[in-house]
């Protein structure tokens, strides 16, 4: 008895130590990244509207960055930031600094809520993508009242975010009220391959591929479906490796080396569909970064130069 209780607290003992080094790193570490993006704020930068509606059924809202001196004589273009989370966390507040950034830059910038799983009943991606299309709805017609024309977008995202900045930017570049120019993203997942995916299978207590599918699509799939291989049509059309085609916009992506959260052979699908499709991409490897992004941050600066290339090249 005694024994058990010396393991005991020594495994708790090493879950707090790993805890506390764990957020002592995201302190020292975590807002490094952002630091590269940092804007001294005021009137003379931009302003802020926040807390704006756009049209969906659990009272969403989007945050909109409207820089400086725009000249409402020309067409304005406009950069979405989509947060990440897994799919069950975040809020639209996790864009603020990147909004400020590409604002800062003379891009008019946005960063809305969506459904969550872990809140809303049916949060599938393909639901999400639904209420991104209704927010540019609303972002358009608020420049317009703002005296803005908007002629071009670009999603872009983080984690999840990136995933969603994606499938956005594949199915909608031409649909889109704002026509969607090109997409950048950091470590996004590009394939819903239910078999890759214990880790989100835990997350949210899914027991099978069926369940996982289930919430991901919001498809009612079943084992026989699972079984029958039917089920493959519908990983098709919530994962951005296979929605890629010869008519993608250009695509700016990233990943960490060391990211132990997204299965690591998923970015290699993404960068063969981008190649084989003869879609212009520009990939980053982050050769010391986790999941986080965290370090390499040299490599982040060259990415967000990049960016603004792209930027000055596709709008």
């Amino acid at each position: 008895m005694k024994k058990r209780t010396k393991i005991t607290l020594w495994s708790i003992l090493f879950v707090i130590v790993f805890t506390v080094s764990a957020l002592i790193r995201v302190n020292l570490l975590g807002s490094a990244p952002m630091r590269l993006m940092q804007v001294k704020w005021d009137d003379t930068v931009g302003t802020i509207y926040n807390d704006l509606n756009y049209e969906n059924d659990y009272g969403h809202k989007y945050d909109l960055y409207v820089p400086a001196n725009l000249d409402i004589g020309n067409a304005q273009q406009l950069i979405l930031f989509i947060h990440g989370g897994s799919f069950n966390s975040g809020a639209k507040e996790d864009g603020e600094v990147w909004c400020k950034y590409y604002a800062s830059k003379g891009y008019i910038a946005a960063s809305l809520d969506y459904s969550l799983q872990t809140v809303q009943e049916d949060a599938s991606l393909v639901r999400m993508n639904t209420e991104i299309k209704e927010c540019v709805n609303a972002i358009n017609e608020k420049c317009k009242e703002l005296g803005y024309t908007l002629d071009g977008m670009a999603t872009c995202g983080v984690s999840a975010g990136g995933t969603l900045a994606m499938n956005y930017a594949y199915t909608c570049a031409e649909t889109s009220v704002v026509p969607v120019k090109f997409v950048f993203q950091l470590a996004a997942p590009a394939d819903f391959e239910p078999s890759d995916w214990d880790i989100l299978k835990k997350v949210n207590k899914l027991d099978t591929d069926a369940e996982f599918l289930s919430m991901m699509t919001g498809v009612n799939i079943t084992e026989e479906i699972i079984k029958s291989g039917e089920y493959e049509k519908y990983v098709d059309m919530i994962s951005p490796a296979r929605l890629v085609n010869e008519n993608s916009v250009p695509t700016l992506l990233g990943y960490g080396l060391k990211d132990h959260l997204v299965p690591r052979e998923l970015k290699y699908k993404l960068v063969s569909a981008l190649e084989d499709n003869g879609v212009e991409y520009d990939y980053f490897e982050f050769p010391n970064c986790n999941h986080g992004m965290y370090r390499d941050l040299d490599m982040l600066k060259q990415f967000l130069e990049l960016s603004l290339e792209y930027c000055e090249r596709y709008f």
